[in-house]
């Protein structure tokens, strides 16, 4: 049932969203978490967008990837010809890249705004297309067009083609001191070109078996989804895309989440990407507070800087409606307690498979302030991994994932240092901490719990046993899994929970459903869990790219896109299921 939807193009420092019909509809500048240049994605008419569409109706449409990268070919059909067009991003500039093949005549309309569509461009006509600028000359965007060409009475259109035409865009955050960049002629579009195939092409994983072209795909997402600069790693690569049109569920998610992130740097470690993993945890371990809790805020900007809140841009109307949209999260002030834990299990699981003694030796400050700071706070109530922005609880996920990252110190302490008085001293309180946990399981017919003294579950809990915190054939997680599989699983997805204090979320949660495939897994149930994992690909885009959400009817995505969380779930899931296809055990914390 895969539809249509946005195609995402990355150079690893911006990401731009294309609609099936080629239209550019989103791209910040110069960053992820910059203002969008183009933003028509959340208002039809204030927000800018490119496009380059035929005269005549549309008949046929197909996009794809090209060769197994990140450059988007779309191709259009008329009565009169056809289109075809390859965009790209390129490696280390802020510019963007259409190459044109077309039969027909195009219309072109290049209309930038700056500060989300809060101020139209100034505009200047140029021998080889235009600038447009911000009228105070903060920023400015250089259109660059070689080919066939001819302006029209709109300001920002021209006809292009029949023949082949190439345009580029090209930003400035200075365009009074960085003029002469904006101004360089059009470079060669072939070199350009072949330079961003080859380094995409460069970054293939090494997977074989089942769904191998989903792997491929989401490892590049990952990869599209990281900041070059430092190896950060993105929960999405858009703000206000909602959980559900016309509701007030829709969030900023263009920053670096520790826990999001630590998910696709684990999922690239197993594809096969030590480099890209080592970088995550090096960003991540210098950018934590040393004198209070390590993560005092859940993100980070893409820089390491902290986001300061959140606002709304009252003008514009968003998507499909979805009002407002918002730039920021106000989730940055929320305490999540089970972050630190994820983060040194991913370097427990690095130092496994890499034997990198001295990368931990060097950070054995960040294991020993994180793994202390679990220690005398894992009693501690949270916002939990699902961000409620209702009074704080003592959610069981969070304590599970302080007894992992207790359980991670530990055994780094032993199997790097020797230490073994770190390690009985961490261990003494994992142990208090799975006792708790038991206990509160004890008193609720013997199954876990979301939160302590709280009936009910959530999708969370399908990830203790992916830990080692539980046994799969444990009584209390099977009677756990069974309340899960009656009440969160419905033909194959998973709802991450029934209710929460904005209602009840409509649509199943795409992470939560490689969660359940990796339980199966566990549980020797092969064939239920390749169900799972192909009922999650039949519903991925036309593309192979997820959001957070999806409608199970009609398979429309909902949220955020692209999502970082579903696709390091399938990478996750799928290597793992290669590893119990071979007969090697799964990796869990001992």
């Amino acid at each position: 049932m895969s539809r249509p939807f946005y195609g995402f193009i990355s150079n690893r420092c911006t990401g731009t969203l294309v609609s099936p019909i080629g239209v550019v509809e989103w791209l910040p500048w110069p960053r992820f978490d910059g203002d969008a240049v183009f933003c028509r994605l959340l208002d039809d008419t204030q927000g800018g967008f490119l496009s380059t569409l035929p005269l005549d109706p549309i008949l046929e449409r197909r996009q794809s990837y090209v060769d197994g990268t990140l450059l988007l070919q779309t191709g259009l059909v008329t009565s009169s010809g056809q289109a075809v067009w390859t965009d790209f991003l390129p490696l280390g500039r802020a510019a963007f890249w259409r190459r044109i093949e077309t039969d027909v005549p195009l219309r072109l309309i290049c209309r930038p705004t700056f500060g989300f569509g809060a101020a139209n461009a100034s505009y200047e006509l140029r021998d080889d297309g235009a600038l447009f600028y911000h009228p105070d000359g903060s920023e400015g965007i250089q259109l660059h067009i070689r080919g066939r060409a001819e302006k029209l009475e709109e300001r920002d259109a021209w006809l292009v083609g029949p023949g082949p035409v190439d345009l580029q865009l090209r930003y400035a955050a200075d365009i009074i001191q960085e003029g002469d960049y904006l101004a360089r002629p059009l470079e060669e579009g072939d070199r350009v070109e072949t330079v961003t195939r080859q380094y995409w092409r460069g970054t293939a994983v090494t997977y074989h078996g089942p769904w191998q072209e989903w792997v491929h795909q989401s490892a590049l997402t990952l990869r599209g989804l990281s900041y070059r600069n430092n190896g950060a790693m993105l929960a999405a690569a858009t703000t206000s895309l909602p959980e559900v049109p016309g509701e007030q569920r829709q969030w900023d998610y263009r920053y670096v989440w520790v826990r999001d992130g630590a998910y696709g740097a684990e999922a690239l470690l197993l594809a096969g990407d030590t480099v890209s993993c080592r970088q995550f945890l090096e960003f991540m371990f210098n950018v934590m507070d040393l004198v209070e809790k390590p993560y005092p805020s859940p993100f980070v900007c893409v820089d390491g800087t902290l986001v300061n809140g959140e606002r709304e841009l009252l003008w514009l109307s968003g998507y499909h409606g979805s009002r407002p949209v918002r730039v920021g999260n106000a989730a940055s002030s929320q305490v999540q307690g089970d972050i630190e834990g994820g983060l040194l299990w991913l370097l427990l699981r690095y130092w496994r498979l890499t034997g990198d003694r001295t990368f931990i030796r060097d950070y054995w400050w960040a294991v020993e302030a994180q793994a202390e700071w679990l220690r005398s706070h894992w009693q501690d109530a949270d916002a939990s991994l699902w961000e409620f922005r209702d009074a704080p609880r003592p959610y069981t996920h969070s304590r599970a994932l302080a007894w992992v990252g207790l359980g991670a110190a530990a055994a780094l302490a032993l199997e790097v240092l020797n230490n073994r008085a770190r390690a009985v001293r961490w261990r003494h309180e994992q142990d208090r901490i799975k006792t708790t946990i038991y206990d509160d399981a004890l008193q609720h017919g013997g199954r876990f719990t979301q939160s302590f003294g709280v009936p009910g579950a959530d999708a969370a809990l399908l990830t203790l046993p992916l830990y080692g915190f539980v046994a799969v054939s444990d009584p209390i997680f099977r009677r756990t899994l069974a309340l899960i599989e009656a009440e969160l699983v419905q033909d194959g997805l998973v709802f991450r929970y029934r209710q929460d204090p904005l209602g009840h979320p409509p649509y199943p949660f795409t992470l939560a459903g490689f969660w359940l495939a990796r339980v199966y897994l566990r549980q020797g149930r092969m064939a239920e869990a390749d169900a799972v994992i192909g009922r999650h690909a039949e519903l991925a885009t036309e593309l192979k790219l997820f959001a957070e959400h999806v409608d199970a009817e009609s398979g429309e995505p909902h949220g955020n896109f692209p999502q970082l969380f579903p696709h390091a779930g399938l990478v996750t899931a799928l290597m793992e299921r290669q590893r119990v296809a071979r007969g090697a055990p799964l990796w869990r914390l001992p």
